[in-house]
């Protein structure tokens, strides 16, 4: 028993990467009336292949769950310049915007 306690917290750990990785996302989007429609953004993704399965916006960026050519993504885009600032891939970053800190 002494062995599975050390094993769980490290697993627990290991599974709350991805939720860690994102909750640090910041957009700078400002004000909400200045965004541009969700629906914007969704229609530019799927001319460029992804396949959206849900799309909303999350704290002050829009959050998009889909299927790339790189596989299944989670990504954070600006909500007035429908810019990429961040893609994570089964919790590893695998583009982060160059001016994104």
């Amino acid at each position: 028993m002494k062995k599975i306690a050390p094993l769980a917290a490290l697993l627990a750990l290991s599974l709350s990467s991805p939720v860690l990785a994102d909750g640090k996302v910041t957009c700078h989007g400002g004000p909400k009336a200045g965004w541009k429609p969700v629906g914007a953004l969704t229609s530019k993704l799927v001319a460029e292949g992804w396949k959206i399965k849900k799309a909303k916006p999350w704290k002050d960026c829009y959050e998009v769950y889909a299927t790339t050519t790189d596989g299944k993504v989670e990504a954070f885009f600006h909500p007035v310049t429908l810019q990429k600032v961040l893609v994570l891939q089964r919790g590893k970053v695998i583009y982060k915007a160059p001016n994104h800190h």
